[in-house]
């Protein structure tokens, strides 16, 4: 006779339903897959599940090593050594590597250390290479005199690079070698030195490149060409001078310079530029060059314009009515940190926007660097726009806003006009 249960199930406790299929009869590429989207850690842990997972983890085909995810740098270091020396798939969509070893009180790297740290480094790079991959991320902070491979820029199946190195006291990490990435079509590069033979060396290695982000580099250019590129990013880089843009495909530009010091980009061959992003911070009593000017002027072309920042509207004000015609222009995203001073402004703009169907309008009480204190607008400045279709005014705060709405509902007309008014946090607005 068998004992009694002393624990019975509650009716009501969950059982597991039969025809519900196990996660080990899946097939063993479907689960690959799911363990290249987990931790690494938590991957090589799977293999004490069962002796069908024992291997599994070595055939991931994604890769992304942190070392914020270790207590020990020695940890780190002994982690991803073992687990390229394991790994045993043909092929590596993504490769990424995070470290941070900026000196922190009671956390300093030596020398000696950084250097050690920066020979596996390139050693782990050399090991994803054999791979194949197709997506190869570095974010590296504080590595002196670090050496990348030149096989990294040499990788005939590289489809995406970023290489964001940080206070890693290398102005020349791509140097002279020679940049050959027949199938590469973005590139990210960040905390780099970029001067003219670096970028014609990278325009001209990578024939297929349509979209390119320069970030929080020091750019010392003249001019950058490309026939193919699609797409230029470049954001809170340090520079001063004039950069003439000749790229006839191009179709978006994204510019994010805050500060005096900044390249100003002179657009002599982008007939296909249809969207483009300004944000500018200004500081109060700088005079704009005649170079600016002509910036502005070249985005006419545009059927997408967002415009944030007191730079841009300093150059606004000083452009006055000499304002260029937008006759492309269907959206307009215009930010506002005071609505009393740029009222007229944005009025003024409106003006030679004939076309106009979409204009979104971001209001913060927010002032940037740069920008007066409060001052009286009269918002009388008329202006028409007949293709307005929809309005939409995202706001930290209210106050000011019924003022804007009446504003913009009196001078447009088209009867099927769509409006949308939402509240949105102040740090989203600041974080664009």
């Amino acid at each position: 006779m068998e004992p009694p249960n002393k624990h019975p199930r509650r009716n009501d406790e969950p059982t597991m339903s039969p025809s519900l299929p196990e996660l080990s009869t899946l097939p063993e590429l479907v689960l690959v897959h799911i363990l290249s989207f987990m931790d690494p850690k938590e991957a090589v842990q799977t293999c004490i599940l069962s002796k069908r997972w024992r291997n599994l983890w070595t055939c991931v085909t994604s890769l992304n090593f942190n070392r914020q995810a270790f207590k020990r740098t020695a940890d780190f270091v002994r982690f991803v050594t073992n687990m390229l020396f394991f790994h045993g798939a043909l092929k590596l969509d993504t490769f990424k590597l995070y470290w941070y070893t900026r000196k922190r009180t009671g956390n300093n790297y030596s020398t000696k250390i950084r250097q050690i740290c920066a020979s596996n480094i390139s050693a782990w790079i050399f090991s994803a290479l054999s791979c194949k991959p197709l997506t190869i991320s570095l974010v590296l902070y504080g590595f002196a005199n670090l050496k990348l491979p030149h096989a990294l820029f040499t990788c005939a199946s590289l489809e995406q690079l970023e290489l964001g190195l940080y206070d890693c006291n290398n102005e020349e990490v791509i140097g002279t070698k020679y940049v050959n990435l027949p199938s590469l079509k973005k590139l990210k590069l960040a905390g780099l030195t970029v001067n003219d033979p670096v970028m014609q060396m990278i325009l001209s290695g990578c024939p297929l490149l349509e979209e390119l982000c320069l970030s929080i580099c020091s750019l010392k250019l003249s001019e950058m060409k490309s026939d193919l590129l699609r797409s230029l990013t470049i954001r809170q880089c340090q520079g001063s001078g004039v950069v003439e843009i000749f790229m006839p495909s191009l179709i978006s530009l994204h510019l994010k310079n805050p500060g005096r010091l900044r390249t100003i980009l002179s657009l002599k061959n982008t007939p296909s530029l249809v969207k483009v992003f300004v944000f500018s911070n200004y500081f109060q009593g700088y005079s704009f060059s005649a170079a600016e000017f002509e910036f502005f002027t070249c985005l006419t072309s545009a059927t997408d314009l967002e415009l944030y920042g007191s730079g841009v509207m300093a150059l606004l004000e000083q452009i006055g009515l000499n304002c260029p015609v937008f006759d492309n222009l269907k959206r307009l995203t215009f930010g506002l940190w005071r609505i009393n001073n740029m009222l007229d402004l944005l009025c003024r703009l409106l003006q030679h926007t004939p076309n106009l169907e979409k204009l979104t309008i971001v209001h913060t009480t927010h002032r940037s660097p740069g920008i007066p204190k409060e001052k009286g607008a009269t918002g009388q400045i008329p202006f028409w726009c007949e293709q307005l279709r929809a309005i939409e005014i995202k706001y930290s705060d209210p106050s000011g806003v019924h003022e804007l709405v009446d504003i913009l509902l009196s001078n447009t007309s088209h009867r099927e006009r769509v409006l949308s008014i939402s509240p949105t946090s102040k740090w989203e607005i600041l974080n664009l």
